[in-house]
Order: C-alpha cells, then structure tokens, then sequence
C-alpha cells in the first residue's frame, strides 16, 4: 500500500492558494512543515488545456473573490510554470516534506510523473470520471490518491476499472467500456489495486458543511473496494476530520492559507496556520487513543487493577472448622486480588482450615 495504515498521514493542500506567488508558496511550505504536515500539494495545469473560456465560476468563487468572470481568467492568473514547480519541489524536498502535485492535464502529468518524478499523483475529484486522462495516470505506475467528490460508488468502480485494466494488460491494448468492466471483475485485478491505490471521501463545495458531511460514507467505501481511505477536508474546522479517524479514515487532505480573507477563490474555506498546527496534533492522538481495538487490561491499568476489583474476605470473624456461607464470606476490594466474588458458589459449605479475622483475605 502507498501508506501505513496504522499511522496518520496529512497533506497541506496549498493548491493555489500561492496566489500566483513562488514565494509565498515557498512561506506555505514552511508552515506546514512546521505544523507537523507530510506532504504539500499544489495543483499542476496548463489553464487553457483545462477550461474554455465559456465556463462560468463556480458559485462558491463567486462568492469567495467577490468577483464575476469566467473560470480560465480566474485560473490563468493562479497557473505556476513547470520551472516554478520544479523550484517548490526542490525547495520542499531541501525542508525534509514531501511535495506531490494534482496534474488537470498531459503535458502536466508527463511532466510531474516524468520529469518530477513525484512519488505519488493526486487526483482531483473533477477527474475521476475522465476515464482517459485515468488511463494516462494509470500508464505512470504511479500510486494514486483518488478524490471522490460528487460521486456514487458506481463512479468510483468505473475509475478503479481503468487502474485493473493497465495492471491486466499494460500499453498494449486500448481499453473500452466492456473490456474495462471485465477486468475490474477479476479478484486478483482489484487485489493489486491494494498497492496502488487511496480513496478520499470529500464533499465538493467550499467549504462545505458538517450536516452535509456523510462521513458514514468512508466505511461504505472500505468496505465495497477494500482499499486505503482518507478524507479530503473542505470543512472550516476539525470535527469532522477527527470522526473520520474513528471511521477508519488515514489519510487527509486540507486546504492552509495564511490568512482566510486573502484574495482567491480557496482562501476563504481553507484553514489558518494556527488551526492546522492543531489540526495535525489532534488527529494524530485521535488515532493514537483508537487502539487496536482488542478488549483486554491497558498497561496503564495495572496499578489499579487490584485496587479496585474485589476479593473474598471474611464477613465477620470465621473460627476453623466453621462452614463458609454467605454469612461470613463477602466480596469486597481489599487492596489485593485473591479469590474472586465468582469463587464463592465454590465456597459455600466447605469448612475453614484456620481462624479468620474481620476483612482478612479467604484462601484457598
């Protein structure tokens, strides 16, 4: 698998929130180092490649900017050169974390997987049903994280076809619908895909709301693929982030701006340096307190353990000889464990083999 899934593993979604700047994505990448975060992630397109000029912004970037245009002059001014990328993943890898990018086109995804060389590729929800462009990543070998915003699990089995299908049949062979769909149904196809690839829950609206988190959603995807989970965050706080830990979530994705009123569509909906510091921290001791889910005495427990479980102790002053009865034997906490309170049906009628005194501990 691309991560361990007993640990948690976070990725400050810088995106565009560099606002066009080197430097200051080179300040974002410290902060987040800082905070205790993986990896940093940007985004990696060619604007022209990715939009028409005929798309209109999303509401939310309306309403984050302030402003009405369409979305490739939105974006265009937001777009990093390859050698501004190449400079932030050179910065990154000098600061000791890792730097992964999403790819929105070709040139962009030969560049990253082949020139960067980035260890893993990220990918946007808005592709997962770009089944092309799919093929194309999957042709990498690069282990992917795959978001999964606005879609069913039907969407998500149609995506992981693609991965089973290269896995199956390589360059050589282009893929169609049916074949895609009969590769997918051979266990030992979707078993690689253990290896290759994560699933991210997130709801695509920025931000988007508790209420309209579904974060059950995380488990129904375990268990119908069987694969790494996560969680891409687009909510302003960590409740949600840290449900999804008890849900079985390992990896996440957040958005960190240094400064929510910043200008930009994603600033408003990400989070601040101070509260992603916490962010980290508190899921981190979330998974820490889950455990491993066995039932048994911690170590921490130990020292109470004989404090606070009973034992068999005389009711009342026992001559030898006498019958133990229910009388004078009673279970209380003595300080020691040594015949438990279940012991006592067993007791009952047998005869004292010496005195005892008030609150002393019965032997065997």
């Amino acid at each position: 698998m691309i991560f361990n899934e007993n640990e948690i593993y976070v990725i400050a979604e810088i995106g565009v929130n560099h606002n066009g700047s080197v430097e200051l994505a080179k300040e974002l990448i410290l902060k987040a180092k800082e905070c205790g975060a993986d990896a940093v992630k940007f985004q990696t397109f060619k604007a022209e490649d990715v939009l028409s000029d005929q798309a209109d912004m999303a509401a939310y970037q309306k309403t984050n900017t302030g402003k009405s245009s369409s979305q490739l002059e939105l974006v265009k001014k937001l777009e990093l050169s390859f050698e501004d990328t190449r400079s932030l993943r050179d910065f990154s890898e000098a600061n000791s974390i890792t730097f992964i990018s999403t790819p929105f086109d070709n040139e962009s995804l030969d560049f990253l997987s082949a020139d960067l060389n980035v260890p893993f590729l990220k990918v946007s929800s808005a592709d997962i049903s770009n089944l092309p462009f799919l093929y194309k990543i999957a042709l990498t070998g690069k282990p992917v994280i795959l978001s999964t915003g606005t879609a069913s699990l039907g969407d998500i089995e149609k995506a992981l076809s693609v991965f089973t299908y290269v896995n199956e049949y390589g360059i050589h062979e282009l893929p169609t619908v049916e074949k895609l769909r009969l590769s997918y149904s051979k266990q030992l196809n979707r078993k690689a895909l253990k290896e290759k690839i994560v699933i991210l829950h997130c709801v695509t609206q920025y931000p988007a709301t508790i209420e309209g988190s579904n974060l059950l959603s995380i488990r129904t995807i375990h268990n119908a693929f069987g694969l790494t989970v996560g969680y891409s965050d687009h909510t302003l706080n960590e409740y949600t982030a840290t449900a999804s830990v008890a849900l079985g979530a390992t990896v996440f994705e957040k958005h960190i701006t240094l400064d929510k009123k910043m200008e930009g569509p994603d600033h408003a909906a990400s989070m601040e340096i101070d509260d992603f510091k916490r962010y980290v921290s508190t899921l981190r001791q979330i998974k820490l307190g889950l455990g491993d889910g066995i039932k048994f005495m911690q170590e921490q427990e130990k020292d109470n353990f004989s404090l606070v479980r009973r034992s068999l102790v005389a009711r009342t002053e026992i001559k030898e000889g006498e019958v133990f009865s229910e009388d004078n034997v009673v279970a209380k906490r003595a300080g020691k464990v040594q015949l438990l309170p279940e012991q006592l049906w067993e007791l009952i009628g047998k005869k004292a083999s010496k005195n005892y005194k008030l609150n002393e501990l019965i032997e065997k």
